[in-house]
């Protein structure tokens, strides 16, 4: 299997994921493409393969909040698709819903409770981009796989399990390996109470407007100018 690190179509080129950088200061941008032009260069990504818990958490419990939202939306979270023009643009949404304009997803599970409650305190797009410190961050990423999915409509589903998940999340931990949540304590992974304040599952919907999506292509194209169109490794 491809892992990121040389996932061809990620390699060098924009991501959905980091796309905000390109929505912000100059100097930002920048800094951006010659990470890109960079790893042009190496044939790789700069970055490594992250074992960090709160990766392997999301890894996890991801497909939990899909099993739970229905059988409108089909999970795709390990497929990279590029833009169909722009050849140094792709995105991986975590899917798509086949509804009434066509939806991109993507799911953050949060490791802490603290970040669960700090993002499903954000009814709209709007506060979420007002008062989140990652609010431009998610918002510009789910434009990005609108654009490339050609989706109309973006969610944001925020999942933490409830309390009587826990025992299915470690058999699943287990099954693959993942030792920390198979030992870790309750108290050690997040969870939610049943029959609490908050939903484990929390969809935050929004249309993208066109002019979002001018926006950020127009931007995508500016700055590609700059990147090192040479052959790549």
């Amino acid at each position: 299997m491809e892992t990121i690190l040389k996932n061809t179509l990620r390699v060098g080129n924009f991501t959905s994921s980091e796309i905000h950088r390109l929505m912000g200061t100059k100097k930002v941008a920048e800094t951006y493409i010659k990470e890109k032009n960079f790893e042009r260069k190496l044939g790789r990504s700069l970055g490594t393969e992250s074992e960090a818990r709160p990766l392997l958490w999301g890894k996890t419990i991801e497909h939990r909040a899909f099993e739970q939202l229905g059988i409108d939306y089909l999970l795709n979270s390990q497929e990279t698709k590029q833009h169909p023009v722009v050849s140094f643009w792709s995105g991986s949404s975590d899917g798509i819903k086949h509804d009434e304009g066509k939806t991109v997803i993507d799911i953050k599970c949060p490791f802490t409770l603290k970040s669960f409650c700090e993002l499903v305190e954000c009814e709209t797009i709007e506060q979420l981009r007002d008062n989140h410190k990652d609010g431009d961050k998610y918002f510009w990423q789910l434009v990005s796989n609108a654009i490339i999915n050609e989706c109309e409509y973006a969610e944001l589903i925020v999942y933490v399990p409830y309390l009587s998940e826990l025992e299915e999340i470690r058999t699943d931990a287990e099954d693959n390996g993942i030792k920390f949540i198979m030992y870790a304590s309750q108290e050690e992974l997040p969870y939610l109470l049943d029959g609490g304040h908050y939903k484990n599952i929390n969809i935050l919907r929004f249309k993208v407007s066109d002019q979002h999506k001018i926006e950020l292509y127009n931007n995508v194209v500016t700055y590609g100018k700059l990147l090192n169109h040479e052959p790549q490794i």
